[in-house]
């Protein structure tokens, strides 16, 4: 199975381009993060709950293997999943790894609270949810527990992101017990995957060993 995970600035529509491709034979989802979903009543975004939530979707599948795309700060909540859940079997691809933490959280809020409340409706996004799940992700650091990762990674980095290249590398670096490789995508920027799709889905498909469809 292919789960698609979303960042707090984006929604489950921006992975249009990958699901498209998706080849016969192969599930996938592209699941809302619990507390992100504009209207949702009496939820708020926590990473921790947002991966039990995803965790246990994963195990209702009864998927024998499933590889999680984690964007932004989906990427940190697939991190936490394999984190989390060992017992799990996964593989992650993570695009622009958002694992600056505290220092990227703030600066990422700082902006978005500059982006009119009318920009981010037109995305389907709310700004008050947005705000406040980046307020909840200001404290989370979990580059302290990369030695602890084991699962398979793909790291999609775009060529003009200098950000996310360097994150990768530390990434790698940090994560000394997991099997990571990365793909650096040439000419995209911070979002690969709607900016290069095709470059994109040809790594990620190749990493779950299957072909897209073209």
């Amino acid at each position: 199975m292919l789960m698609f995970i979303h960042g707090l600035m984006s929604t489950p529509l921006d992975f249009g381009d990958q699901v498209s491709a998706l080849p016969d034979g192969l599930e996938g989802m592209a699941p809302w993060l619990r507390g992100a979903r504009p209207g949702a009543k009496g939820e708020s975004f926590d990473l921790v709950d947002a991966a039990a939530d995803l965790a246990m979707t994963i195990e209702l599948s009864g998927a024998p293997r499933t590889t999680l795309f984690g964007v932004g700060e989906g990427s940190l909540v697939a991190l936490e999943i394999a984190l989390s859940r060992p017992d799990l079997e996964l593989d992650l691809v993570l695009v622009g790894p958002a694992l600056a933490a505290t220092a990227g959280v703030g600066m990422q809020r700082r902006f978005t609270a500059l982006v009119p409340r009318g920009v981010l409706a037109r995305r389907g996004l709310d700004k008050r949810r947005v705000m406040a799940a980046l307020g909840n992700l200001a404290d989370i650091d979990l580059w302290g527990r990369l030695p602890e990762l084991t699962s398979r990674a793909l790291l999609v980095v775009g060529e003009k992101d200098r950000a996310a290249r360097t994150a990768a590398q530390a990434f790698v670096e940090q994560a000394r017990r997991a099997d990571v490789r990365v793909a650096e995508i040439a000419g995209a920027g911070p979002a690969p995957h709607t900016q290069r799709p095709a470059e994109v889905n040809a790594v990620l498909y190749d990493f779950v060993g299957v072909e897209p469809r073209q």
